[in-house]
């Protein structure tokens, strides 16, 4: 898979990850899956960030 095509991805598991957070949600996720969503958002926003970092 090229860059750019990992970030995009990266980008769409972020954007998924926040619509079941947000308050359009369809289900109400557990205090503990939460936090483990959160804990996943972050690492892949660590990863997309460093990505970007590395084409300038």
């Amino acid at each position: 898979m090229s860059q750019i095509e990992d970030i995009k991805s990266l980008a769409d598991d972020l954007a998924s990850g926040l619509k079941k957070l947000g308050p359009n949600r369809t289900v109400a996720l557990s205090v503990h899956v939460s936090k483990e969503l959160i804990a996943e958002l972050e690492t892949k926003a660590n990863k997309l960030v460093s990505q970007l970092e590395g084409m300038s």
